[in-house]
């Protein structure tokens, strides 16, 4: 997808209403959330975690860390959100209306939880969860299980998070312009690795045991180039350094990932459910999207077209410096098409 920038005095006269593209970061925003395995729990022992990588789906007895990424002007601070779990998208809503009271989450924390409860304040939480009988398996409730993570904090100085808790409470919500909510769904796994001991898993492809679990996207490094007529710099950098730029030059980062950053795993197919034909393995392939915002107004701001991301078309992100450039903060997100999340700022400062 392509962006331009352009200045509205060239385009139009002073009534013309400036242009303002999305990437351009003016306001904080929420970009995601992420939740990853930090101490393995006992059922984890079947697992093949590549080196280096980040299990993005928990088991029973493991410890995560959750995450919220927000992307901010240069300069400004927002306030630590407050982190709430359900088992549903659904529950927080119906909680508020039949007018419970929130009580702190239960510790280890179920995967079954039919009523909203807060789990802590901070960018990062930590929790551990419960045994496997806090895990309804799908085959037996007759739906997926999921966990639903919202975290609600504020976006401005006069605004407190527990000020957003309470106007997220009311009915209807009022004032929450003042506030960053975000909620995603997260989905444990992989279930077989539950029961080791159970029949089913000796009749399980080694190749199906063997893959590696889901595992995050991480940017390790960006390959930053710099181009100015005749004259080109290339540089590699990592997340949170600081590269220089100068006015007119072309500025082209591409993120850069561990080998394996769309992983392919597989699925078991049964045509017949619990039928006599067995189930088929069939491979897959994860995609993966990459997103890019910026602190700063610049020309031909350039980044991947999302619809392309799927033919794994080249990742690079660019943008032409401004003759007045002011200090920039680039941040990159990647989401893979199942539960890895990657985030990374890279900082420019004009020479």
């Amino acid at each position: 997808m392509r962006s331009l920038a352009l200045g509205a005095a060239i385009l139009c006269g002073a009534a013309c209403i400036p242009f303002e593209p999305y990437w351009w970061i003016q306001d904080p925003r929420v970009l995601g959330l992420r939740m990853t395995v930090v101490e393995p729990g006992g059922y984890s022992t079947l697992l093949h975690v590549p080196p280096g990588q980040q299990r993005a789906t928990p088991l029973p007895l493991d410890t995560v860390e959750l995450e919220r990424f927000v992307a901010t002007p240069e300069g400004v601070a927002v306030e630590p959100p407050i982190w709430l779990a359900c088992d549903s998208p659904s529950c927080f809503d119906r909680f508020y209306a039949e007018g419970y009271y929130l009580a702190d989450c239960p510790q280890p924390l179920p995967f079954y939880l039919p009523w909203a409860c807060r789990l802590g304040e901070g960018e990062r939480v930590r929790v551990g969860f419960g045994g496997a009988y806090t895990l309804p398996l799908a085959m037996d409730s007759g739906r997926d299980t999921v966990l639903t993570i919202m975290a609600i904090g504020s976006r401005s100085p006069d605004v407190s998070s527990e000020t957003c808790l309470e106007r997220y409470a009311g009915t209807p919500h009022e004032g929450l312009q003042d506030c960053l909510i975000a909620r995603d769904v997260f989905v444990p796994g992989p279930l077989w690795a539950v029961l080791p001991f159970a029949p089913e898993l000796a009749m399980l492809p080694p190749e199906f045991l063997e893959q590696a679990p889901d595992t995050h996207p991480d940017i390790t490094g960006f390959r930053v180039s710099r181009e100015l007529g005749t004259t080109r710099i290339e540089a590699l950098a990592m997340p949170g350094d600081t590269v220089e730029m100068a006015p007119g030059e072309k500025v082209t980062v591409l993120p850069l990932f561990l080998a394996g950053r769309e992983q392919s795993f597989i699925v078991l197919i049964d045509p017949d459910a619990d039928g006599p034909i067995p189930p088929e393995a069939q491979e897959q392939a994860e995609f993966v999207e990459i997103d890019a915002q910026i602190t700063a107004l610049v020309d031909q701001f350039e980044k991947p077209d999302q619809s392309l991301s799927l033919y794994n078309f080249n990742a690079e992100i660019s943008w032409v410096v401004p003759d007045h450039p002011e200090p920039a903060t680039l941040y990159v997100q990647a989401r893979d098409s199942r539960a890895g999340r990657g985030f990374a700022v890279l900082h420019f400062d004009p020479s």
